[in-house]
């Protein structure tokens, strides 16, 4: 069974600040610790960038049509090669241009593959029915800097909203945002993607910013003492990731969540938890004027992450993960096949 080595083969589908954590990250750091693993930028062709006897792992793949799909399969095990489908998001949260597309080959990526490479264990149950098979990597702080307290002491205070695709959350909150600005004119607003919000805010007090790459999303993070991370109780969102705290967590930046998805992963004390929209706001209000108990606050978050969410210490189990399916790739192959004949419809 060891008469080809485990060698990976990742092609970046959708490019963008997402896949740093996904795939950028995790892979650059599995190379540095001798693994032969190569990623691959779209356009690709698979018989230029694909080796035989491969794992394969394609972020978010969006073909043609399902026969295209089933025709990238059946070349792949054709050469001996196991496809994962890296997906990351419930499909329901996928913009409208994307999930058309999506379900008009009626999620032929997620079910046409040998198995998912997804993030995190209620996403690998949601999408169960449409495959069995996945490996849940969380995601993790790739870079943990040090803790910096010292600038919850300094003015002026920055309040960072930087959520990607909370449009509804973003606008139920964004009249209080307005009010809390014209009662504190020292106030700093620093909003990154959403332009609708931007727009509800005072000028004045603006720092816009459309989309950034990875590292300049972080700098400005980092420049803040408060992040609000608004979203809404649904299943759907419950099968993220609290990576937006984490990241926080790791630039010393205070955070006001929820009523959905964080409550399932922050233990208490590393960040203010509300349990309606309309709270996100007061909460905010209140940890800016408490900066003892802020400092407190990042601290705890700041620890939580080092000793729990730090890249390094998950390579290990991911290395193990990727060799012990490539042990079975064959059972696995089979197994394929097994699901295949079973729903003629695949």
């Amino acid at each position: 069974m060891n008469d080809h080595p485990l060698r990976i083969e990742v092609l970046v589908n959708s490019p963008g600040p997402h896949d740093q954590v996904r795939i950028r990250e995790p892979f650059k750091a599995l190379q540095q610790q001798g693994l032969d693993c190569r990623i691959h930028e779209r356009p690709f062709r698979f018989s230029s960038c694909i080796r035989p006897h491969s794992l394969v792992i394609w972020q978010r793949p969006l073909p043609e049509s399902r026969q295209r799909q089933w025709e990238h399969l059946q070349w792949l095990r054709e050469r001996g090669c196991l496809l994962l489908t890296e997906w990351d998001d419930h499909p329901d949260l996928f913009p409208e241009p994307i999930q058309t597309p999506l379900r008009a080959i009626a999620l032929a990526p997620l079910q046409l593959c040998h198995a998912l490479h997804t993030s995190s264990p209620r996403l690998a149950n949601a999408l169960r029915p449409l495959q069995p098979l996945a490996l849940v990597l969380e995601n993790s702080i790739a870079q943990l800097p040090p803790l910096d307290l010292a600038k919850h002491t300094r003015p002026p205070l920055r309040l960072l909203i930087a959520n990607q695709n909370r449009s509804g959350e973003h606008q139920a909150i964004s009249q209080a945002l307005a009010e809390w600005a014209k009662a504190d004119p020292s106030l700093q607003l620093v909003v990154i993607g959403d332009r609708a919000l931007a727009q509800r805010l005072p000028a004045h007090q603006l720092e816009f910013h459309p989309t950034l790459p990875y590292q300049h999303y972080r700098a400005v993070l980092a420049s803040c003492q408060i992040a609000l991370l608004p979203l809404e109780a649904t299943e759907a969102n419950a099968c993220k990731t609290p990576i937006k705290l984490l990241e926080c967590a790791a630039a010393s930046v205070a955070t006001v969540c929820g009523p959905g998805l964080y409550s399932l992963w922050a233990p208490a004390g590393v960040t203010r938890l509300v349990t309606g929209l309309e709270q996100v706001v007061p909460e905010a209000r209140s940890l800016a004027e408490n900066p003892a108990e802020r400092r407190g606050l990042v601290a705890r978050a700041h620890s939580w992450v080092g000793q729990q969410w730090q890249l390094q210490g998950q390579l290990p189990w991911r290395l193990w993960l990727y060799q012990e399916l490539w042990r079975r790739r064959r059972a696995v192959d089979a197994r394929l096949v097994e699901r295949i004949n079973a729903y003629p419809a695949l």
